[in-house]
């Protein structure tokens, strides 16, 4: 049931509890007790905008895999700073295997990517190799 509601909630954080309680089979007040529960457990962390990246007129979302030169921790963490002040990446994470970090990067088309490895990505000191994907759909979002 938990997971159910998890599901619900991350599709539309803003639901009322009337409606998320007929969704998952639950009457109201187990169902805001469920949730109260999964937020006070840390298990739901907060609730956060979704935003359409076209209504912004930037449509194309490139998935950037980068690895570091060296993996001490001044690079890491230098690398990690330089990418918070890029406008353009809305996600960052530190990842395990091949690469050691995995961007989500918003743009209008590709020239506009090329822009930013030239003058941007491609000018933070430390990085050996960069794999671009091109994010064509998000099989989970709803449209």
């Amino acid at each position: 049931m938990d997971w159910k509601i998890i599901r619900e909630l991350q599709n539309n954080g803003r639901i009322s509890n009337v409606e998320l309680a007929r969704r998952v089979g639950l009457s109201q007040s187990p169902c805001w007790t469920r949730v109260k529960n999964l937020e006070d457990r840390g298990i739901i962390t907060g609730y956060h905008a979704a935003i359409d990246q076209r209504a912004l007129d930037r449509p194309e979302t490139m998935i950037v895999q980068v690895t570091m030169e060296k993996h001490a921790d001044g690079s890491m963490a230098d690398f990690e700073t330089a990418v918070r002040g890029l406008p353009e990446v809305f996600e960052a994470s530190v990842i395990a295997g091949e690469f050691d970090f995995q961007l989500k990067v918003s743009l209008h088309d590709t020239t506009e990517y090329e822009q930013f490895l030239r003058k941007k990505l491609y000018q933070i000191p430390g990085i050996r190799n960069v794999r671009s994907v091109l994010l064509i759909r998000d099989i989970l979002k709803k449209e």
